[in-house]
């Protein structure tokens, strides 16, 4: 829905998901995230909404439970 006043809204499309601008956050910390700039761009790992600081943390989470036992 477009705000009070406006007669458009922008949305974000990440996932096949449609997010309001302000609603396009990290689903762990929370970091607004944004099409422009590489530190705020989003980075999603298992179809999650992440920002790329909680994707590597997701990543070095997983590959240390990873083992190569038989």
């Amino acid at each position: 829905m477009p705000e009070p006043g406006q007669e458009e809204t922008l949305r974000m499309v990440a996932l096949d998901l449609g997010f309001h601008i302000g609603c396009y956050k990290c689903e762990e910390g929370g970091l607004l995230l944004s099409s422009e700039g590489e530190c705020q761009g989003c980075y999603p790992l298992d179809g999650h909404i992440l920002c790329k600081t909680c994707t590597a943390w997701q990543i070095q989470e997983l590959s240390a439970t990873v083992t190569t036992d038989c």
